[in-house]
């Protein structure tokens, strides 16, 4: 995998262009915001969505068709890209996923300083809140003992 960007690797993490990466090799359709569509075979997508395909046929408007080599769509002109029926998008998604090496953290895992803090407040405020339960269960335990012994 090429040096990727702090901001790309947010985007691969966090967004489905590790589906689009998992499409890598295959042919399929990415229809375009202008009413247009391509078909060919995904030989590259980095962590924006940009797509390079091989074997292209661009398709406009008008149903007219154009084949390229190769072609580059930049993802903000992206409205859909076709899921070919074969791919299971769940594996596919978790395979690209520890392809690329994703980890998730785990609970209590937290590496920063605000992180941890945050984490510390957290057990506390639970603490403080099964205590104050504790005491209105006492208080509700005297009530009713009180109600009995006056009848």
């Amino acid at each position: 995998m090429a040096l990727v960007s702090r901001k790309e690797k947010h985007f691969m993490y966090n967004g489905l262009v590790c589906l689009v990466q998992g499409l890598e090799g295959k042919y399929t359709t990415v229809d375009l915001r202008n009413e247009s569509s391509v078909t060919g075979k995904i030989e590259q997508v980095d962590g924006f969505m940009n797509i390079v395909m091989t074997e292209a046929v661009f398709i406009d408007a008008r149903e007219r068709e154009y084949p390229f080599d190769s072609f580059f769509i930049h993802a903000r002109n992206i409205r859909y890209v076709h899921i070919p029926d074969k791919i299971q998008i769940v594996p596919t998604i978790k395979s690209q996923l520890k392809k690329i090496g994703y980890r998730a953290k785990q609970p209590g895992q937290e590496s920063t300083w605000k992180g941890r803090k945050l984490l510390k407040r957290q057990k506390e405020t639970l603490m403080e809140i099964e205590k104050l339960k504790k005491e209105k269960d006492k208080d509700v335990g005297a009530e009713e003992e009180k109600k009995d012994d006056d009848k």
